[in-house]
């Protein structure tokens, strides 16, 4: 399927359901956001999430598998269209992330977890754009609400930034 086709799938959804006023609109703003991702990242779109950022801002996430078989988070402001942040995927044992690394997994669980008490989906490797090492943590609230995504510094131990998605569309792994 092509971009412009795939793009239109999409919004289409994202129109119903979130309910935006006109699908024109929506298409256009996303088809722009799927540009600049894919023009950061060139590859397969493999999943796109919608989120809210502490200071209420919407972003779009989309996962994205190079043409090589790296994985990216590339992130584009919705409201603008620009690109946010460019992040890559990275596993267990990967040494740009292991030997920058001073804090472990489990100390980021307990880190994020004092920010958004709940249930800990999934703990993510990855590098962030300037190459820090970042752990995300994915939690579902105890409270209730979307899942939350807490991102923390590998290297200080800090909260980088707080998250919550409101929609995932794609090829979600199951728990």
């Amino acid at each position: 399927m092509k971009i412009r086709e795939q793009a239109g799938v999409v919004a289409g959804m994202i129109g119903v359901l979130a309910g935006v006023a006109p699908l024109r609109a929506a298409q256009s703003d996303f088809e722009t956001c799927l540009k600049t991702a894919l023009a950061e990242k060139p590859g397969k779109v493999r999943e796109m999430e919608i989120e809210r950022e502490e200071q209420g801002g919407k972003i779009y996430k989309f996962e994205i598998k190079d043409r090589g078989g790296k994985e990216w988070k590339v992130l584009v402001n919705v409201r603008t269209g620009r690109l946010v942040e460019t992040e890559e995927e990275v596993g267990r044992g990967n040494p740009a992330f292991e030997n920058g690394a001073k804090f472990s997994s489990e100390e980021a669980r307990r880190i994020a977890l004092e920010k958004v008490p709940g249930r800990v989906k999934e703990v993510e490797r990855k590098l962030a754009g300037e190459g820090t090492p970042v752990y995300e943590v994915e939690i579902v609230p105890r409270g209730g609400g979307g899942e939350r995504e807490v991102d923390i510094d590998a290297l200080s131990g800090k909260v980088r930034e707080i998250r919550e998605e409101l929609y995932e569309i794609g090829e979600q792994e199951e728990d």
